[in-house]
């Protein structure tokens, strides 16, 4: 009778073993680290596009015949996909290419392979482009189309005066509780990503804003399990996709296409540096763990400063009177100027 080897982890073949179980355990793993339901959808989601992908290809989906070439195939494909007509952003195959990493991370330190066959990898490149924040004439515009006599017009003028003040993310501000919100102290906790509490401070305008939604309009939790700040006019929790469709019906109102909730976060960490705040505040304010990103507002912001840096013009603060005397001169000319310069030439 032949007997069977009582193999070590290490020693087992793991090839065979299909990438949707490989999936399952992974998610199990994330689970058990603590990270946030949202971070673990979206493992989720960029794995089922790249096994979906393998089998649209008739490319095999066992651990043995996944490596970087399958990978970097994969790139290839999402680069010259469309959506809607539009071609996917660098940002968004960054950070699917960065799932995958992190997955092949997993199958290492967890020796499902006996090295990282993504470790010498480096994700695609991301297209530096500017997002203009919102200026305060369209801020304005924004809450000059709310009704804020009507209890919906007063709980989106509130949720839209905390983007603006506080930069929260739109999960944040439909999971923030009433019990968080100190409005007798002026400052909110947040409860954000990583499970990490941060305490952000808010402003006069914010302030007042809320303290109209609360006392004034706030209805009654439907029962006794809500908790959250925020309801809807049924007192039921507010949703995600509810924020977000929010936005999208003030977008049209307003004109001011560009709306989404992101771009309130951006337009409080621009205008919260350009105020003078410090980077290391604004880094807590934001939740961040690292400076990188800010660094990212700090680089739009300082963008936003030369632009208004026109008001700090030495020539134009040097009054000159023989620049003025020849302005009057020209009368909107804009040749005479360079006409005169020319007869000083040497």
């Amino acid at each position: 009778m032949k007997t069977r080897r009582n193999l070590r982890w290490q020693e087992m073949n793991k090839s065979n073993i299909e990438l949707s179980h490989l999936m399952e355990c992974y998610k199990t793993f994330n689970q058990s680290e603590g990270k946030s339901p949202r971070t673990i959808e979206w493992y989720e989601h960029v794995l089922q596009l790249f096994q979906d992908w393998l089998q649209s290809t008739g490319k095999p989906t066992n651990l043995g015949s996944l490596g970087e070439p399958e990978v970097r195939d994969f790139i290839l494909a999402l680069r010259q996909k469309q959506v809607k007509g539009k071609v996917l952003s660098t940002h968004t195959i960054n950070n699917r290419v960065r799932a995958l990493r992190a997955f092949f991370s997993w199958l290492a330190r967890d020796e499902y392979t006996s090295d990282n066959l993504l470790a010498k990898m480096k994700p695609p490149k991301v297209a530096e482009t500017i997002v203009e924040p919102l200026n305060p004439e369209e801020i304005e515009k924004l809450f000059s189309v709310i009704n804020q006599s009507t209890m919906m017009g007063a709980r989106n003028a509130a949720i839209l005066a905390t983007f603006l003040d506080t930069g929260l993310r739109v999960s944040e501000i439909t999971q923030l509780k009433t019990l968080d919100v100190h409005l007798d102290q002026k400052y909110i906790k947040v409860f954000g990503k990583g499970s990490k509490e941060r305490m952000v401070p808010i402003g006069i305008s914010c302030h007042k804003t809320l303290m109209r939604y609360n006392y004034q309009f706030r209805p009654e939790p439907a029962h006794a399990g809500i908790e959250v700040f925020f309801l809807t006019l049924d007192g039921y929790e507010l949703t995600a996709s509810a924020v977000k469709s929010l936005m999208v019906r003030i977008s049209q109102v307003s004109g001011i296409k560009r709306l989404h909730p992101h771009l309130l976060r951006h337009t409080y960490a621009t205008s919260f540096l350009l105020n003078g705040g410090d980077v290391f505040l604004l880094k807590q304010n934001l939740g961040h763990s690292t400076l990188k990103m800010v660094e990212h507002y700090r680089h739009i912001a300082s963008r936003q400063a030369a632009i208004l840096s026109q008001s700090f013009s030495p020539l134009d603060r040097m009054n000159l009177s023989e620049l003025r005397r020849n302005q009057t001169k020209n009368n909107g000319s804009k040749s005479f100027v360079y006409q005169n310069a020319g007869k000083h030439r040497h």
